[in-house]
């Protein structure tokens, strides 16, 4: 209340330099803020690149409707679990009494939880795993909050919140299935079901139907959304930089460890 508050003891230097902590602060603050705009500026190129290429394509002067709406004359309409484009793996949860944090067997990933930007952080090891996903197969959450995608950076033991979908390297491309999905992830969202506990059944994924373009095509698709997301996260980096410098500034000036001359 308004007594406690007025209680509360605060230094205070000298005008002149409380002004001169002031603007050093604040340049901080105007730097984290630019770089935020930046990061704001790279998810409406990339919202708007993945609209134009996951539906145009590139280069491509003819179109066709399709089951799925209009897209490339040349491209194809598929189902995701063709056994020629997929191969899907159900997760399975190991007996509890096989994990651990210490490093021993697979990294083990259950669901959302893991799931970071593009790969996961697993938070246990599991030394008896029963479903595997390799590297670089791509990690779909089929459990509440379903819909979200991972692609895997190593080997590791995926629980029943999750389905790995391991793209024919000579027909889908994993980055360019990851960033599709991403772009239709709504769309698992409507496909799941139950009341309290939304999941996705494995004949929907495998149902799914998806666009492919040439598989060259599909890896130049990818690599200029990746070159996006390489770019936004060098900016969340230079932001977490930004931020660790304004705390420490903080620490010192605003105690008096430090002192400013004005």
């Amino acid at each position: 209340n308004q007594t406690e508050l007025g209680k509360v003891g605060i230094p205070l230097p000298p005008l002149p330099e409380q002004r001169k902590i002031a603007e050093i602060l604040g340049t901080v603050d105007k730097a984290i803020e630019k770089v935020e705009q930046a990061i704001e500026k790279a998810d409406r190129l990339k919202k708007g690149l993945m609209q134009e290429l996951l539906t145009k394509g590139i280069g491509h002067k003819e179109f066709k409707e399709s089951e799925i709406g209009r897209i490339p004359k040349e491209w194809e309409v598929v189902k995701l679990g063709d056994k020629d484009v997929s191969n899907l793996i159900m997760g399975q949860s190991p007996p509890s009494s096989t994990y651990n944090k210490k490093g021993e067997g697979l990294p083990f990933l259950q669901g959302k939880a893991e799931f970071g930007e593009i790969h996961p952080t697993p938070l246990l090891y599991c030394s008896r795993p029963i479903k595997i996903a390799e590297k670089n197969d791509v990690l779909l959450s089929v459990r509440a909050p379903v819909g979200d995608v991972n692609i895997a950076s190593l080997k590791s033991c995926i629980g029943r919140g999750l389905t790995t979908i391991r793209p024919k390297n000579n027909r889908l491309y994993y980055l360019y299935l990851f960033y599709y999905l991403i772009f239709k992830k709504r769309i698992f969202k409507s496909l799941s079901t139950g009341s309290t506990f939304k999941a996705i059944r494995r004949s929907e994924i495998e149902n799914y139907l998806i666009p492919l373009p040439s598989l060259p095509e599909q890896q130049k698709i990818a690599e200029i959304l990746d070159t996006v997301d390489k770019r936004r996260e060098l900016l969340k980096v230079k932001k977490q930089i930004f931020e660790r410098v304004k705390r420490e500034l903080m620490n010192d000036l605003l105690t008096g460890r430090k002192r400013v001359k004005v």
